[in-house]
């Protein structure tokens, strides 16, 4: 009974002719049309329940767990009209919820072009979503995907993306990041703007706000002769030209795609905490940094994980001094989520601890956060959702 009278307004709020047959269900995707999927993106609200977008192949979905994604309500339905929906590791949804309880979704599907990223919003609990929209004012011309929320400071939403409207020759790989910020009320609010380019093609950007409210992207860019490393790119204030810096040198060297985006938090005394992956000449593997100068230099990379079994895609959260690395590791048979904490800054750290583990395909860990603690958020689509509590 526990979804019974939101089961009700979300049938009401959605004129799928499929959601009547839809119903709330357990942290697996049995009462999916489709059987769920496997690259799920989650959110707290500000009262504390858990958001959940879920694709398919031809919609996207959300729904809601009051008990800490132990149960959840009838899947909400977000694009009425079938689209083709493009979704992996590095290209999924995204999903957040501001400070009024306004609910932001966005997604790549294909459109005019094989990729475009829509936004849809709900200002009424979820009971129902606007219809999805481009997110980008070049949609119709150029290829944009690979979304990213981040919130300010001030609980402000900003998307940020990789899109293609700039290349000129395809023989070159990179592309640019562009961004703009949507409000609850009026959508989006400004045109998209460019933040930069040679961004690698198929690596998630990693985002943060600074003390002075400025964005703080960590992503993986090309440089000169093909060297995929990462770097830093702040805005400024006032308009100004966004500052952009190397900060890892790997020198990892490949004529292909990593598929493999990086991580970072900034804690409250502004210490900047990042981790990433690389199979460069000088380290290979995940690795951990701190930075006091903004971003400016950074400690020695701090290597974590099993390197024989196949240490990937770390997420990382700053709380004061406190800091949790995520990721997961396969060892032939069966995927474990790991985690590993710090209690001075990163300065050091407590040995790494398996907390869970699937068998089948299991997505990337996330760590959340709310007013009952720090969790990640790991799923797999035959064996479900879990929300991890951590100590």
């Amino acid at each position: 009974m526990l979804w019974a009278g939101l089961a009700l307004s979300l049938i009401s709020a959605c004129s799928h002719t499929s959601q009547v047959h839809l119903s709330a269900g357990t942290a697996n995707y049995s009462h999916y049309p489709d059987g769920g999927g496997l690259f799920v993106s989650a959110a707290f609200a500000p009262d504390g329940r858990l958001w959940r977008v879920v694709p398919e192949k031809h919609h996207v979905y959300v729904d809601v767990s009051g008990d800490l994604g132990k149960s959840f309500s009838p899947p909400i339905l977000i694009n009425n009209e079938s689209q083709q929906i493009k979704v992996s590791g590095e290209n999924r949804p995204g999903i957040v919820v501001d400070r009024s309880g306004h609910i932001y979704v966005i997604y790549a599907a294909e459109s005019t072009q094989p990729a475009a990223i829509f936004y849809s919003m709900s200002k009424d609990n979820g009971q129902s979503f606007s219809t999805p929209m481009p997110l980008s004012d070049k949609a119709a011309d150029a290829n944009t995907f690979q979304g990213r929320f981040g919130v300010d400071r001030t609980g402000k939403i900003y998307a940020f993306w990789h899109d293609e409207r700039n290349r000129t020759d395809w023989r070159q790989s990179g592309n640019a990041i562009y961004y703009t910020s949507i409000d609850g009320n009026s959508g989006l609010s400004a045109p998209a703007q460019k933040l930069s380019d040679t961004l690698c093609d198929c690596c998630r950007i990693a985002t943060a706000f600074d003390k002075d409210n400025q964005a703080v992207l960590f992503t993986r860019f090309i440089y000169p002769v093909g060297i995929r490393d990462h770097g830093i790119l702040r805005t400024q204030a006032n308009g100004k030209e966004p500052l952009t810096w190397r900060v890892t040198f790997d020198e990892w060297t490949i004529e292909g795609c990593p598929e493999h985006g990086p991580a970072i938090s900034i804690s409250d005394d502004s210490r900047y905490h990042i981790a990433w992956f690389t199979q460069g000449k000088v380290r290979q593997g995940l690795f951990y940094a701190y930075s006091d100068d903004e971003g400016r230099h950074f400690s020695k990379p701090l290597a974590f994980g099993e390197l024989k079994n196949l240490p990937s895609h770390p997420d990382i959260m700053a709380q004061g001094k406190r800091v949790i690395l995520a990721w997961t590791e396969f060892d032939g048979s069966q995927t474990q989520l790991f985690v590993m904490a710090s209690t001075d800054g990163g300065e050091t750290w407590l040995p790494p601890k398996p907390i869970a583990k699937h068998s089948a395909d299991a997505d990337f860990p996330f760590l959340l956060s709310n007013r009952q603690g720090v969790f990640v958020s790991w799923n797999s689509r035959t064996e479900g959702y879990q929300l991890v509590p951590l100590p």
